[in-house]
């Protein structure tokens, strides 16, 4: 096996390099992805769960006012 010149040692460097970070990126964006679909789902429900009539509230029976 012939030794290795230091451009050859560079490129094998940059490549690693290179690798472990498009993986990174790759996992980083998946976790964020499923996240956002799992906030989106909550807010979902919480929309389809604030469905109805409600008395309104403040002093009494009276809605709140600003003064």
């Amino acid at each position: 096996m012939p030794a290795l010149g230091i451009n050859a040692k560079i490129a094998i460097g940059w490549s690693i390099v290179i690798t472990a970070a498009v993986s990174s990126f790759v996992i980083a964006k998946k976790q964020v992805d499923k996240q956002r679909v799992e906030n989106m789902l909550s807010r979902r429900r919480m929309r389809e769960a604030n469905v109805g009539e409600y008395e309104p509230v403040g002093y009494g029976n009276e809605p709140y006012k600003r003064t």
